[in-house]
């Protein structure tokens, strides 16, 4: 598949920055939470460096691929740079030289570090919701932020807002950072056990939700029940997506920490398994009947079916993720 493409004056801007394009991680690697240690003696300090990223390809059988690869244009552009390049006027900038839409972006300012070096690598852009003129692309990234000797990564979920404009998607704005970390304090058994699952795949904006005590225990059951026989790669839990379901008034189970995006099952997208046949040997189709077995009364994905524990439901939106949450 061809890399998504980069203006010239991008990839100077992120030679700086380690920019290659190598092969990116798999996804049931990506989303693990790095480690934000400062090397501790002055050698090992000075080899602190940017780590190196790659162009993320959205793949030819993902649903709404126009408006991800605007996304992702827009986040690679804006958050990788070079030292000095993290404020505003920089970024606008590197946004403007490629064509690319400059206002609102002040609201990325917690994204952006005037006195560091950034590197950004797209991990997934999950739909979160698409009208025939908008749109929010829920994006899994790992930014690494080199200030000085220390560099510290962090893996969020933004939610980035698109509007169809002549035909052609553009990112109007970032409505969230993916949250942050909130002071230290003890989580319960159910939590830890989420937390410290390996085959629970968590981005930080979910970890800091569950820390916080944002998730209803029945999302963290739902996980651990989930997780017994694949590995689940999640794209958000609370922070990261839009308040109200797309489009309407209701507030989202996803505000409320009563629900789950899931949007690769062992390594592989839930978009790949919705090309494939929905039957019994379908991981992804597996766990949507094993969500609505163990109570969950909302779920989505790639199939509408019912059977005796409840119904599921489906639409375009639902063609890359699974969303399992409740109602009440």
């Amino acid at each position: 598949m061809r890399l998504v493409a980069l203006g010239a004056g991008l990839m100077m801007a992120l030679a700086g920055c380690g920019l290659s394009e190598a092969t990116p991680r798999t996804p049931a690697d990506s989303g693990k939470p790095s480690s934000a240690a400062t090397a501790s003696s002055s050698a090992e300090k000075a080899r602190s460096a940017l780590p190196k990223v790659a162009p993320f390809t959205v793949a030819a059988d993902e649903p709404a691929r126009p408006v991800k690869r605007a996304a992702v244009a827009y986040l690679e552009t804006l958050l990788n740079y070079p030292q000095g390049g993290g404020s505003v006027p920089a970024g606008r900038e590197r946004l403007a030289a490629r064509g690319l839409p400059t206002q609102n972006i002040a609201a990325a300012k917690p994204l952006l570090h005037a006195d560091a070096a950034g590197a950004l690598q797209v991990v997934y852009p999950q739909l979160g919701g698409l009208t025939a003129t908008s749109s929010s692309i829920m994006t899994v990234v790992r930014q690494a932020v080199l200030r000085g000797d220390t560099l510290t990564t962090t893996t969020r979920t933004l939610d980035v807002r698109l509007a169809k404009r002549d035909g052609v998607w553009q990112v109007t704005r970032i409505a969230s950072s993916g949250g942050r970390a909130s002071k230290a304090q003890a989580v319960g058994a159910l939590a830890k056990q989420v937390l410290t699952s390996r085959t629970i795949v968590l981005p930080d904006t979910a970890r800091w939700d569950i820390q916080a005590g944002r998730v209803d225990d029945r999302v963290l059951r739902m996980l651990l029940r989930l997780s017994r026989d694949h590995k689940l790669s999640v794209c958000v839990l609370s922070n990261g997506h839009p308040a109200n379901v797309y489009g309407s008034a209701s507030v989202s189970n996803h505000t409320r920490g009563r629900a789950v995006d899931i949007w690769a099952i062992d390594g592989k997208r839930v978009a790949t398994y919705a090309r494939q046949p929905g039957n019994a040997r379908n991981p992804a189709r597996i766990l949507m009947e094993t969500a609505l077995r163990y109570g969950s009364d909302e779920v989505g994905g790639p199939w509408s079916f019912a059977n005796r524990y409840g119904g599921t439901f489906t639409n375009t939106v639902h063609e890359d993720h699974l969303h399992i949450g409740f109602k009440r």
